[in-house]
């Protein structure tokens, strides 16, 4: 806390001190929430604080003397306040999701591209981040600025070259210099595919990382890394308002219809173990319900956003 403050809260100076030593609209402030304390009464209904309902009251008169319980409870009060509004301040995160069913397309700070499959969320430290713009910009010469984020779902990523570039999901973490990639996290694994330059993708359980290089996807599942994939195109399908899959696991599957269309899947007895091979809608959860349960005689049932699956006859 400010020494001022302290003295001031301590009974060691005035208020017409406090306001020639802090400034006269600050010094007020703080002496109108302490005004606020001298009547507080209890209330026992539940509420939400807002600081703003305090702040943007009209000033209370300056007073200089109180007794001493009235300065526990404001040095209370007032330490509080400044936590909370320390915690809010120092939260530099800086997010962006999207809906079910959108496509989102968010440019970053140092002019890198991601695109969010729908359901899926993006984020990253603005300071950080302010350390990348600075280097760009050649206001900064230290080579410790990097690049990274935070991934829940999936999506596609067009980085420019320069410091770097990592993108960290709840399964592990992947790291590039100037590449066009995506990155697909699901609950029991991810699956990583590069379209441009070079990733390197490393879990975050104890398992070798792989260099996957253009035309190359490789997916993490259950613990171990899978062989190559070779990819065509240069673009996911769910750009075009599809998603393909190919000897993907039930389970990543079944994330992506959830993420989608917004709805919850029951697994219940159903074999779920299996690999689909396929190309489902992204917009038309009947259809692609259809496709990816028929194949397997998986019989499933829809009660407005919960599908629930059956075992086969």
């Amino acid at each position: 806390m400010d020494e001022n403050l302290s003295k001031w809260l301590n009974g060691e100076i005035t208020d017409d001190e406090l306001i020639e030593r802090i400034g006269r609209e600050e010094a007020l402030k703080y002496i109108q929430i302490v005004g606020e304390v001298d009547q507080w009464v209890p209330d026992h209904s539940q509420h939400l604080f807002n600081p703003k309902e305090i702040t943007s009251k009209p000033k209370a008169k300056v007073r200089s003397m109180r007794p001493w319980f009235s300065y526990a409870a404001a040095a209370v009060l007032l330490l509080s306040i400044i936590s909370y509004f320390w915690v809010i301040m120092s939260d530099n995160m800086i997010s962006y999701s999207s809906q079910v069913g959108e496509v989102r397309a968010i440019e970053l700070p140092d002019g890198s591209m991601v695109t969010l499959a729908p359901n899926s969320e993006i984020s990253w430290d603005e300071e950080e981040w302010s350390n990348v713009v600075a280097m760009k910009e050649k206001r900064l010469k230290s080579g410790s600025a990097r690049r990274k984020l935070k991934l829940r779902g999936k999506a596609l990523f067009d980085v420019e070259k320069g410091a770097p570039f990592s993108v960290e999901s709840s399964t592990g973490t992947v790291k590039v210099l100037g590449t066009i990639f995506e990155v697909d996290d699901f609950e029991e694994g991810m699956n990583v595919i590069c379209y441009e330059g070079k990733v390197e993708a490393k879990p975050k359980r104890k398992s070798k990382s792989v260099v996957i290089a253009r035309g190359e996807g490789y997916l993490y599942f259950k613990g171990n890394w899978e062989g190559k994939v070779r990819v065509r195109g240069n673009a996911p399908e769910w750009l075009q308002n599809q998603t393909k899959f190919e000897n993907a696991p039930l389970a990543q599957v079944i994330k992506s219809l959830e993420k989608l269309y917004g709805i919850r899947i029951e697994k219940g007895k159903a074999n779920t173990s299996r690999r689909f091979t396929g190309t489902i809608p992204n917009d038309n959860l009947d259809v692609a319900l259809k496709i990816v349960f028929s194949p397997f005689k998986i019989e499933y049932s829809r009660e407005g956003k919960k599908v629930i699956l059956t075992a086969s006859n």
